[in-house]
């Protein structure tokens, strides 16, 4: 009986001529999420190999390389076609997953240096690979689509996350730590032919899809000291990298003490990913395509910011490791699960140089500026102040309450938005 109410929901979820784009849309992301959940593992025993008091040095390293890689970045969009510079991108990136394999085997698989260089290079990645997936959805389909597939589409990255996490604890003792990296490459070589298998779709544009977007590679910078809503979306993106990085500041300093072991730590971080995974899936597959089609966007985005509340609060009261663990997971889960896919619904039937140099913009440099702002000043200054680690889960839960105001904000004036963009057409 429950199976049957799952089939005809999705049943009038898709429509017929939707199956095909919507099912390669859904491997896209699949393959390109079990490629980096198979690095993150890794790239988190580094960084807590690294110490947690080192983080905000790792990730201004981080914030330093997107500076330098985004005018290129940005070039490369202005230059080629859409059908071009995403293959480019998602090539370059490979061939840096098979230099740092190389090198490894080279120098050694202790080189604390190489382990720094491979933590930023899988930060970075993260971002741009990612960034580029939903701006390109939000060129294949139009705002109603949207609305009842982008849940849909935002699972396959769910599932891709479980896949990742289950491959990184089943390989990794068959095949090294190392060679996982040329595992993660397959998956990666899978994500362009998917992307030859989508282009063919975008509807969307307001220009031709062959041609290259034009401008100025800062345009991303520009469009948003123009726009008071790009603004807001830039501050949500801010604070809910800042509560996350709360929480990762949190993983570090609890995971390290409980499991002093290098395989131990990389066993706990592929489990945690698997269980945000599967809370994610739900949260994306169920929960946001039918709140999308029964709540305005405003009320939505107010949802994980409250959840932050309430999480922040229960470690003040009970700061213990599985209070820890549950609430990393609520949070992650939540940030890709419930904030995710209605935040990316908000660039739908908007410009292409939004949708392609603005979100780039803020899901790289505003993204990795945050991070550098969190853990080098807020998590910094709060614990060096106070070593109680429930005083900085406080402090984080006032900021949500901040957030929870933005996030209703970004909501009311993306309508304005919508309708001023449209009177224009």
């Amino acid at each position: 009986m429950l199976f049957n109410k799952i089939g005809n929901y999705f049943k009038k979820q898709v429509k017929t001529n939707e199956w095909p784009v919507l099912i390669w849309s859904f491997l896209y992301f699949v393959f390109l999420l079990t490629g980096y959940f198979i690095l993150r593992p890794i790239r988190e025993e580094m960084g807590v190999t690294a110490g947690p008091e080192n983080y905000g040095y790792l990730f201004l390293t981080t914030f330093v390389v997107m500076l330098l890689l985004q005018p290129f970045y940005g070039k490369i969009v202005s230059t080629y076609s859409r059908k071009q510079f995403i293959p480019i991108v998602y090539g370059f990136f490979g061939l840096m997953i098979l230099l740092i394999w190389s090198l490894f085997h080279l120098v050694g698989t202790e080189s604390v240096i190489l382990a720094r260089v491979f933590f930023v290079f899988v930060s970075v990645y993260n971002l741009f690979i990612v960034s580029i997936f939903w701006s390109f959805m939000a060129d294949v389909y139009n705002k109603e689509q949207g609305k009842r597939l982008f849940g849909v589409i935002a699972a396959g990255g769910s599932t891709g996350g479980i896949l990742g996490g289950l491959i990184t604890s089943q390989l990794v003792y068959l095949v090294g730590t190392i060679n996982l990296l040329l595992v993660s490459l397959f998956f990666l070589l899978l994500c362009i032919m998917a992307v030859y298998k989508v282009r063919r779709f975008a509807i969307d544009s307001e220009i031709n899809k062959e041609a290259p977007l034009g401008g100025s590679p800062i345009e991303g910078m520009k469009l948003m000291l123009g726009s008071r809503f790009l603004q807001q979306i830039a501050l949500m993106t801010v604070i809910a990298v800042t509560i996350g990085s709360v929480f990762y500041y949190l993983q570090g300093q609890y995971v390290s003490q409980f499991f002093p072991e290098r395989d131990q730590r990389t066993y706990v971080f592929a489990n945690i990913n698997t269980v945000t995974n599967v809370l994610t899936l739900f949260f994306q597959l169920i929960l946001i395509p039918f709140l999308l089609q029964k709540l305005p966007v405003h009320r939505i985005l107010g949802i994980y910011p409250s959840l932050m509340i309430m999480a922040l609060l229960m470690f003040g009261l009970m700061p213990v490791l599985y209070v820890v663990l549950g609430a990393i997971c609520l949070q992650r889960s939540g940030a890709y699960g419930i904030m995710k896919p209605p935040t990316d619904w908000l660039f739908t039937g908007l410009p292409d140089n939004i949708k392609y140099k603005f979100k780039n913009f803020m899901d790289t440099v505003i993204y990795r500026g945050g991070d550098v702002f969190a853990q080098l000043i807020f998590v910094k200054t709060v614990v060096t102040f106070s070593k109680d680690l429930r005083i900085l889960a406080l402090i984080g839960a006032g900021l949500c309450v901040i957030w929870l105001w933005n996030a209703v904000t970004v909501g009311k004036l993306a309508l304005e938005t919508f309708e001023h963009y449209k009177e224009k057409q």
